[in-house]
């Protein structure tokens, strides 16, 4: 299969890129990420016009001012670029350095329901470096199973799913027909089936109150725990200045057998959300706001369908 020369130069440059950064110390790798944001962020500044409209709509105008929304923005942006850099740093990563950056107070919460209940559904977020946490978890004897949507690039998608396979996670592609019976499967073994609910999904058939409007998501993540009884453990991971990340679970969303698929699986997600409602506003500077497609815009089906999956 021949590949566009675009998606050849980004997967040179991603496996250049991890080969100097990931022998580099991690504040100066970090550093060197600091500048690549500013430079980006001038270069994106249409882009942070419209993340800073949404900071704002988000959180309210009266309670967000214009300068509080560029602050907001600017560094939700530099924790992305760190966020990536460690991603890409992923195959030179110890358990003896990650042990000593993850504070792994929420992964021993997680930890304590897997014996608990067999099978858990962690739903977490865009927040924070969640390729480099789940990577804690995984040392810390969690093995996880990730829902994932395959990337514009094949190239590049096939290298970060190699990069969590060798480091024990399982990918699995969201689109695939065999994803509900899969995903099943890997919750009765025990693994941790890991979801990002977050995106947009393609039509506005199930909506939640999102962020101060209405989000049209997908029903997976509830569904796959109406089928299995697993409960769902909402959580995220924050950076903590440059260098330290934390895990944070919360209270368990169990299904309900005493209510219908339908009913139950609307309140499931409608309470998962309002968990990450209340984490984004306290901690704005955390969150992902730069999707091509916001999770509040409104849907346009026509255009939605023919450009193809979000990134």
């Amino acid at each position: 299969m021949r590949h566009r020369p675009k998606h050849v130069a980004e997967y040179l440059f991603m496996r250049a890129v991890s080969a100097v950064l990931g022998r580099l110390p991690y504040r100066l790798a970090l550093g060197l990420g600091w500048g690549l944001a500013r430079l980006m962020a001038l270069a994106l500044r249409r882009r942070m016009v419209e993340v800073q409209r949404r900071i704002r709509g988000a959180l309210g105008e009266a309670s967000c001012s214009p300068a509080q929304a560029r602050r907001i923005a600017w560094l939700a942006w530099r924790n992305f670029v760190f966020n990536s850099i460690d991603t890409i740093r992923l195959p030179h990563l110890r358990e003896s350095w990650i042990r000593r950056v993850v504070d792994y107070e929420g992964a021993v919460q997680l930890r304590d329901q897997v014996q608990a209940n067999g099978r858990v559904i962690l739903a977490a977020p865009h927040m924070g470096s969640w390729e480099m946490a789940g990577m804690a978890l995984h040392f810390f004897g969690l093995r996880l199973s990730y829902i994932v949507r395959r990337q514009s690039n094949p190239l590049t998608d096939d290298y970060l799913n190699r990069l969590r396979q060798i480091k024990g996670f399982e990918c699995l592609e969201r689109d695939s027909r065999s994803l509900l019976r899969v995903a099943l499967r890997h919750l009765k073994e025990g693994r941790v089936l890991t979801i990002l609910p977050d995106v947009r999904a393609r039509d506005d058939a199930f909506q939640v109150d999102f962020l101060g409007g209405r989000a049209s998501v997908m029903q997976g993540m509830a569904v796959f725990a109406k089928l299995s009884g697993a409960p769902i453990v909402p959580a995220c991971v924050r950076r903590v200045g440059w260098t330290r990340h934390r895990w944070q679970t919360f209270e368990p969303v169990v299904p309900d057998p005493a209510l219908d698929r339908d009913s139950d699986v609307r309140r499931m997600t409608q309470a998962v959300f309002d968990h990450f409602d209340r984490v984004i506003r306290e901690h704005p500077e955390q969150y992902f706001w730069f999707n091509k497609r916001w999770i509040l815009d409104p849907l346009r089906p026509q255009r939605d369908a023919a450009s193809g999956p979000p990134p």
